[in-house]
């Protein structure tokens, strides 16, 4: 009787540890299959990226899984644009609403998907989380957004291999000249910067929930999510403020405004610059933007050395140019004595000189720039300014009220830097970057240099002090850089 005991306990024994060991060999094969299809999924993505946004034609992706099926899904989703509030009372404009359509790989309850250039993970419960981040960059007031949306009617089990082809590239949504918005502002067209209301983005999705963890993780837009359709919606805003003071950031690098207020909003905009071995001469330097397709450049020329005191003169100039009208507004003072303005204080016994770009007892004329005292890679946008006239005249009368009705005429028209400047800054926008450039150098910004040749200014020994009146309420996006890729997705079992 004992030994049919015995034989019972260690039989007992043996299917415990049999039942154990193979439930946990099982979830050690689960973790090891889902963890295949998570790092082949990432890989995907990946690929896939390559054929939407232009670097391959095709690309090809094995799934070496022992389980499961993988399968496109054409009519998944949607991603819609609209621009609510442009003027008052009126409806909001749709500016882009198309499929997004994904690639799905189940595995019992477990359900990866690539929609909209990101991975999604979808558990049992139905919540949805992010494995990798989808194509939507939105950084200051700019949202870069290249819509990518997965066309084909494909499945397979187990281990299958994918091609992915592409449809459709870089298709213009916005900006786009040749499409206006309905009436009655038809005459309107897809161009940056948006001056009104503001914009949403919306997906709808069965992995919503996923993409709103990435809109509040990813962007200062307001995220609502709405359950009872699988839609979530982000408000996009940049909400900021001025710098104050600030250390120089070295060339090519650059200071960050947001929330420039308006109607004139500077109070404060001072530089102080170190100058190298106590020699200004032939130095220049600047401050650029290119925020929204617009170019933008304040630029300073040292016209001598310190040599017991610095006895040349400064040459400052403003240079703006509007990418939506192909008009550009020059302003330039070659002659500023920095002994009677205080716009210009040069200290030669510290090799320094500040510069207030808010003086009111230096004036600017409005003509078009000469740089022919140096080669025009001294300048960002030297070679634009060389090749572009200013028109005759212009009435500053169009962005701020404050500018009132003055035209200005090519070479008779002056104002004082603190407006000109005030005014510039104000019309590149609410969010942008000032970056900086110092010369002589030996190539361009706009060729990808960044003056590589010798510099007159030492951005490691400068500062400078920036404030303004900041913008109120919530500040709203003002960039949108919007296209539509397709890509096929085929499936070979």
């Amino acid at each position: 009787m004992s030994y049919v005991l015995i034989f019972g306990m260690i039989l007992a024994g043996t299917t415990v540890v049999l039942v154990t060991g193979g439930m946990a060999l099982s979830d050690a094969q689960d973790t090891a299959e889902a963890q295949r299809a998570e790092h082949t999924m990432t890989l995907f993505d990946s690929r896939a990226a390559m054929v939407a946004l232009g670097e391959s034609g095709a690309q090809s992706i094995s799934f070496g899984q022992d389980s499961g099926i993988f399968e496109t899904r054409p009519t998944d989703g949607y991603l819609a644009i609209r621009h609510s509030e442009w003027e008052s009372g009126e409806p909001p404009v749709e500016l882009y609403n198309e499929t997004l359509g994904s690639v799905v790989y189940e595995n019992g309850e477990r359900e990866l998907a690539y929609q909209g250039g990101g991975v999604w993970r979808l558990d049992a419960e139905g919540e949805a989380r992010i494995i990798s981040p989808p194509e939507f960059h939105y950084r200051g007031a700019t949202l870069t957004l290249p819509v990518v949306r997965v066309d084909g009617n494909a499945s397979g089990a187990g281990s299958v291999t994918a091609r992915i082809t592409g449809a459709t590239r870089a298709e213009k949504v916005y900006p786009d000249a040749s499409e206006t918005y309905p009436a009655p502002a038809s005459s309107r067209q897809y161009l940056n910067p948006i001056r009104e209301g503001e914009v949403s983005v919306y997906v709808r999705s069965d992995y919503y929930r996923g993409w709103a963890t990435y809109f509040r993780q990813r962007t200062q837009g307001n995220v609502t999510v709405f359950d009872e359709n699988r839609t979530v919606k982000v408000k996009l805003q940049s909400i900021g403020g001025a710098p104050g003071e600030f250390d120089m950031p070295l060339e090519g690098n650059s200071i960050e405004v947001s929330g420039f207020g308006d109607d004139h909003p500077l109070t404060d905009f001072t530089l102080t610059l170190r100058g190298d071995n106590k020699d200004f001469n032939n130095g220049q330097w600047s401050l650029y933007s290119m925020e929204g397709g617009d170019e933008f450049e304040m630029h300073i020329e040292f016209e001598d050395k310190c040599n017991g005191g610095y006895g040349g003169d400064i040459d400052f100039s403003v240079y703006y140019h509007n990418s939506s009208t192909d008009v550009s507004h020059e302003w330039q003072n070659d002659s500023i004595d920095p002994s009677e303005t205080t716009a210009f204080d040069v200290d030669c016994s510290n090799t320094e000189v500040t510069v207030d770009l808010t003086s009111v007892d230096t004036n600017l004329t409005y003509q078009d720039i000469d740089v022919s005292s140096g080669s025009n890679n001294k300048w960002c946008f030297g070679s634009h300014i060389e090749d572009r006239d200013v028109p005759s005249s212009v009435t500053l009368d169009d962005h701020h009220p404050v500018d009132g009705s003055t035209t200005f005429d090519e070479n008779t028209g002056n104002h004082t830097m603190n407006y000109v400047v005030n005014h510039y800054m104000e019309r590149v926008g609410l969010n942008y970057e000032l970056t900086v450039k110092d010369g002589p150098g030996n190539s361009e910004c706009l060729s990808g240099g960044n003056g590589s040749g010798s510099s007159r200014i030492v951005e490691t020994q400068s500062s400078g002090v920036l404030r303004y009146t900041e913008a109120t309420g919530a500040q709203y996006i003002t960039y949108l850089h919007v296209t539509d890729n397709e890509i096929n997705v085929s499936i070979d079992t």
